[in-house]
């Protein structure tokens, strides 16, 4: 019917906008796109994985490699660095004498007018205040061993000379003694190389002490020091100077002065 004049016709609607047929491939390329993904991720997920474990079980210690150190540590040598307090007793058939010592320190007592006895290895101190491994040795001497440390000429006295009292003195044997630390004269430097006993001779520091005096002794008898060339001192030793101020330190000094002082001599 046509419209009357005048009259406006309804304006008119576009139509609603087509959405574009992606059809059933779209989906199928989509999931397949997200599983490719999917699966790059769990591949290097794995790799790392596998690549960790293996770093792991390359470098990760085995029992075997774990038990071989542990054996390797309990191989290595205790090296103390005290005397041992404990003590034991020892009477000497050649030298007709008794005296306490360190209960670890070892006697060798052969006869042929020499006795020694020798710490195990420790750790010493030394002139220019190194730490070494070392060992402390007592000598027993009769008049015909020689005095290697004399030949170079007369000792110096480190300190005073210091009087100990036996602690059981036979009716034979002196009450007291001096006990004297010496350098001797080839020693470079400044240190201590050894205590002797020297009877009712006493000296002052920086005093000669001559060959003559400490030779009258019967027995002689004095402790020297030794440097180690091994860990466990099985090998080869050489005499050692010590640093003098060890002699302040009485867990040094003491057990030194013990083995000294228990000596009853016949």
């Amino acid at each position: 019917m046509d419209h009357e004049e005048g009259q406006q016709s309804p304006p008119e609607t576009a139509p609603p906008p087509s959405r574009e047929y992606v059809g059933p491939n779209y989906h199928k390329e989509g999931n397949k796109t997200g599983r490719i993904i999917a699966l790059l991720i769990v591949l290097v997920l794995l790799a790392g994985a596998g690549g960790g474990g293996y770093w792991y079980l390359k470098h990760r210690p085995t029992q075997k490699s774990a038990a071989t150190a542990r054996a390797a540590q309990a191989a290595q040598p205790k090296v103390s660095t005290q005397i041992d307090a404990s003590t034991r007793s020892y009477t000497s058939p050649n030298f007709y004498l008794t005296f306490s010592y360190p209960a670890n320190w070892t006697i060798t007592d052969p006869g042929g007018g020499q006795m020694t006895v020798i710490s195990p290895a420790m750790k010493l101190k030394n002139a220019v205040g190194q730490i070494v491994t070392g060992q402390i040795e007592t000598l027993f001497l009769n008049s015909t061993q020689t005095l290697s440390g004399f030949k170079e000429g007369n000792a110096v006295a480190v300190f005073d000379s210091e009087k100990i009292s036996y602690k059981n003195p036979t009716p034979t044997q002196r009450a007291a003694t001096y006990l004297s630390l010496l350098q001797y004269a080839n020693t470079a430097g400044s240190g201590l190389d050894g205590i002797y006993i020297t009877s009712d001779n006493g000296y002052q520091k920086g005093q000669a002490i001559p060959l003559v005096d400490i030779s009258k002794e019967d027995p002689i008898i004095n402790i020297t020091f030794l440097q180690c060339a091994d860990a466990n001192c099985s090998g080869k030793t050489t005499p050692l100077t010590i640093d003098s101020a060890n002699w302040s330190n009485n867990s040094f000094s003491g057990p030194l002065k013990n083995m000294l002082e228990s000596l009853s001599i016949t």
